[in-house]
Order: C-alpha cells, then sequence, then structure tokens
C-alpha cells in the first residue's frame, strides 16, 4: 500500500511540475553551427521588448503582438558594420508589431542575435 501511495505521490509531482522554455533541437541543428552562433539568448523576449522600446519614436505606441523564440539561422545578406557576414550563423526571433495610434497593419521584425547579444535587426 504504501508503494502505490508513493507512486502515486510521485505521478502527482510529476504531473504538477512546470513545462520548462523550450531549447533548440541539438539533433537538427549541427553542433558547430550552434557554437558558432553562440549561446541561446535566453531573455530574448526581455531584450527585444526593450529594443523596441528604446528605437521607437513614441515607446507607448507600439503594440507587441508575438515574439517567437529564436531559431538558428545562417544568414544570407551580410551586415558589415554589425560585424556580420554572409553566411554566419546567428539566432533569428521574429516579432509581430505594429503601431496603436494611427494603428496599422501588423509589421514583421527579424531579431539576429550572436553571441547573446542583438546584433541586428531587419525592418522589412
Amino acid at each position: 500500500m504504501r508503494t502505490l501511495f508513493a507512486l502515486f505521490v510521485a505521478v502527482a509531482m510529476i504531473g504538477c511540475a512546470t513545462e520548462p522554455k523550450r531549447t533548440p533541437d541539438t539533433r537538427t541543428a549541427p553542433a558547430a553551427q550552434q557554437a558558432a552562433a553562440g549561446p541561446y539568448p535566453e531573455e530574448y523576449e526581455l531584450r527585444i521588448i526593450s529594443w523596441l522600446r528604446m528605437n521607437a519614436d513614441d515607446p507607448d505606441n507600439v503594440q507587441i503582438l508575438s515574439i517567437g523564440p529564436p531559431q538558428l539561422k545562417t544568414l544570407g545578406v551580410s551586415a558589415p558594420d554589425r560585424g556580420l557576414m554572409k553566411g554566419d550563423a546567428v539566432w533569428e526571433s521574429v516579432a509581430v508589431v505594429q503601431s496603436k495610434n494611427p494603428p496599422s497593419p501588423p509589421a514583421y521584425r527579424h531579431f539576429y542575435f550572436k553571441d547573446g547579444v542583438i546584433r541586428a535587426v531587419d525592418l522589412k
């Protein structure tokens, strides 16, 4: 009976555990590419929100609709002013934003992280 009770308590504790944040799948991304991009940007949401507010003409007018988790990517174009060259491995996160007043359609902002910091933002 004690064994059954202990098993029940263990199952209940596992069921109550919070789900950890999703980290990149190391089986699908080569280790060399991950190493070249630097560590996974753990606080990417906070960094993106801060960047958007600091670079907006009116920070209170920016509405963030969503922020996607960073995905490992190889750059297709160079950004020499940011120290990024075509073919570099980076973490890319896509944020969907829009202006509140006047209302505007959603816009996609691509954030490129390297070595844990935002190195470039594609505003297209």
